[in-house]
Parts: structure tokens; sequence; C-alpha cells
């Protein structure tokens, strides 16, 4: 049996308009119960997102399970 991995707390650094934008859709996502689809080229945080969205969520406490179908 395998041990989950732990993985420290994420953050968005900056304040530009763009990251409030992104700070406020994060929230938004993560209050509601609804899939959410991120996309966009390599590299560019799709997994940052995704784990921002779950700790801010009430499944915070549960696993994040992350998939990379490249």
């Amino acid at each position: 049996m395998s041990v989950p991995v732990r993985h420290p707390e994420v953050r968005l650094i900056g304040r530009s308009d763009a990251i409030r934008t992104l700070e406020t859709d994060l929230e938004c996502a993560a209050r509601s119960d609804v899939k959410v689809l991120t996309t966009g080229e390599t590299g560019v945080g799709k997994e940052v997102v995704a784990r921002l969205i779950h700790q801010r969520s009430a499944r915070a406490s549960a696993p994040l399970v992350t998939l990379n179908c490249a």
C-alpha cells in the first residue's frame, strides 16, 4: 500500500490585475461543486491552479489525485 504524498500549500505570487482576477475565479470554483477543466500550454501552471482550487474547497482534507494525460 502506498502512502499519499502531502504537498506543501501552494500560493500565487503577484498583485497584477490578472492575478487578482485569477484569485477571484479560484475562490468561486472552490466554493462550488462544479467540474473544472483547466487547459493551456505546457508549463503554464495548470496543476498549480488545480491544487489551489482543491486547497480552498470543502474537500481539502481529502487527497487530490492528479493525472497527466500526455
